[in-house]
């Protein structure tokens, strides 16, 4: 069983976000949970949610519903959706007071990956809310499809790379990483350890193991954000998955943690797991 049933996936409405809300969609049926989405407008009020991304449709074309399809056949699939606008100025701090409300399991966040004066000039939403709600956390980049494809639902999970220290205890990644793979119902996976350290200095951990699987395990040595970029980039992964402590410096006030500066450059969905 996969730790998360409630699913919380913020949306601008914009095709951009298409991807990450077809993650949270897809992970939602795969554990019959609730899906809540929300969006924030500094000035439209609250009229109807017309606006908001249609689900029948989607699972419709994904082959999950009939065409034509109700309401009700969306409760049969035992799956609760809700939606929630709020008319404020600042995003975070309204989906901020939302999550404190209603706290969920996974949060589904879209991340537009702007660098230099761009990041700078644009007030980020994904990173301080993953980082301030200590919750576990996909992220999906803009302009990738990730492990699930918006077309057709189908799963495309072959590769997932793993960066493992001995702070945080690297294990809840690598058993999640597993979880995911197995729900998800990917048959040959390639599970890529990265140990950021010395190599006589490997963390001790237990691999969960299906026929069709396989570990591999290597040494970095240098920038953990540059070397997790170049192997998931090297290895053509499909996820990183990597545990998180958040801001442990003024370094890190300044520069960000390790995990915000890979999703800043990572070009595949990343699962974050608070440590």
């Amino acid at each position: 069983m996969l730790p998360f049933r409630q699913i919380f996936n913020p949306t601008d409405f914009s095709a951009k976000d298409s991807a990450a809300f077809a993650h949270a969609l897809k992970l939602t049926c795969l554990v019959q949970g609730e899906l809540t989405m929300m969006h924030v407008d500094p000035a439209i009020g609250r009229k109807d949610f017309e606006d908001f991304p249609r689900i029948r449709p989607l699972l419709a074309r994904w082959g999950v519903l009939p065409e034509g399809s109700s309401k009700d056949d969306v409760v049969k699939l035992g799956i609760q959706i809700k939606r929630v606008r709020a008319v404020a100025d600042h995003a975070t701090d309204a989906i901020l007071q939302q999550l404190v409300a209603h706290p969920t399991d996974l949060l589904v966040l879209s991340t537009h990956q702007r660098e230099g004066f761009a990041r700078l000039t644009h007030k980020a939403v994904a990173e301080p809310l993953s980082r301030k709600t200590h919750t576990k956390t996909l992220f999906v980049p803009t302009g990738v499809e990730g492990f699930v494809s918006t077309e057709t639902g189908k799963i495309n999970l072959t590769r997932v790379l793993i960066p493992i220290v001995h702070t945080p205890n690297p294990q809840p990644a690598i058993d999640l990483a597993a979880e995911l793979a197995s729900a998800l119902g990917s048959e040959h996976v390639l599970f890529e350890l990265v140990h950021l350290g010395k190599e006589a200095d490997l963390p001790k951990f237990t691999k969960p193991e299906r026929p069709g699987w396989s570990w591999e395990t290597l040494a970095a040595k240098g920038d953990p954000v540059e070397w997790i970029l170049a192997a998931g980039a090297e290895f053509d992964v499909d996820l990183i998955v990597m545990m998180t402590e958040g801001h442990n410096s003024l370094f890190d006030l300044l520069r960000g943690s390790t995990t915000e500066r890979v999703v800043r450059g990572a070009r595949c969905p990343l699962l974050a797991i608070p440590a």
